[in-house]
């Protein structure tokens, strides 16, 4: 079953383009059933659910959250946002700003493939990339049915043409190379302090599609890849110096000895004075 519900405050700028719901659907031909270019005010917010489109938002300025399944997506200006309208989702401003972005709700007969090649690749957001081809595609479609000139194929070329600089990011490079380049920069500096967000950044992509390539080549996670590195220094210096642990727990990278003696006691099933026994 379809719902929609909105709290609507778009600014001065926005320009949209929206179909009537017995908008008739061509089946072999992609279309949109909104589309526009979007400044939406701290305040706004859509949620829907049920319907049969996609969302494609490339963001220029600001912060757009997609919250769905339970979970938040943070789009910054220069990313793209990719979800279902099937699935129950709220798209709010995310920052401190009005946002501003490009955006189509397409639907055509091949649309589900490219969202799962990107869903695969990318998550719900690609980091900094927005097809080239967006903001042209997005104006021109506008145009055509606010004047009610409308070439639904020359939409659909466009619409396929656009999907088309998406699937081919998703396989131009599985991001690989960036993530053995970041395996061996926390191997590097596991001592010192390492965030999800610079690592992905290395890899050109998004951290959740970062997160299960890092584990798929490693066995762990990038945050559990770095205590292992730590513990294996640590345990060895518990065995070969006379270092106190809190000495040694700054000289593997923990701020206080608390979080060296808790992974000790997780991995190990005993404290560092004990293991020093052994």
């Amino acid at each position: 079953m379809k719902t929609t519900k909105k709290t609507v405050e778009l600014l001065s700028g926005t320009t949209l383009a929206i179909r009537p719901d017995n908008y008739y659907r061509h089946p072999l031909l992609y279309n949109v059933v909104q589309s526009g270019y979007v400044i939406g005010g701290l305040k706004h917010s859509v949620s829907r659910a049920g319907y049969n489109s996609y969302g494609l938002y490339g963001v220029l300025k600001g912060e757009v959250v997609l919250k769905t399944k339970n979970k938040s997506y943070k789009a910054h200006a220069g990313d793209t946002l990719f979800f279902s309208q099937e699935d129950a989702h709220t798209v709010i401003n995310g920052g401190d700003i009005p946002y501003e972005a490009y955006f189509a709700y397409l639907y055509g007969p091949e649309v589900k493939g490219f969202y799962d090649s990107f869903q695969s690749k990318f998550g719900y957001v690609m980091t900094g990339f927005i097809p080239p081809s967006l903001a042209a595609a997005v104006q021109q479609i506008t145009t055509m049915i606010q004047s009610g000139n409308e070439n639904k194929y020359l939409i659909s070329s466009l619409l396929y043409s656009l999907l088309t600089e998406l699937l081919q990011k998703c396989d131009v490079n599985d991001g690989r190379d960036g993530i053995s380049d970041a395996i061996k920069y926390v191997m590097e500096h596991y001592k010192e302090k390492i965030t999800l967000d610079a690592l992905s950044s290395m890899a050109y992509t998004d951290k959740f599609y970062f997160i299960r390539q890092f584990h798929s080549l490693t066995g762990f996670t990038p945050k559990e890849y770095q205590n292992e590195l730590r513990l294996n220094e640590a345990l060895s210096l518990l065995k070969n110096t006379d270092l106190s642990v809190a000495a040694i727990a700054n000289e593997v990278g923990f701020s206080d000895a608390r979080g060296l003696i808790a992974l000790i006691k997780s991995k190990k099933g005993c404290s560092p004075s004990q293991l020093r026994k052994k």
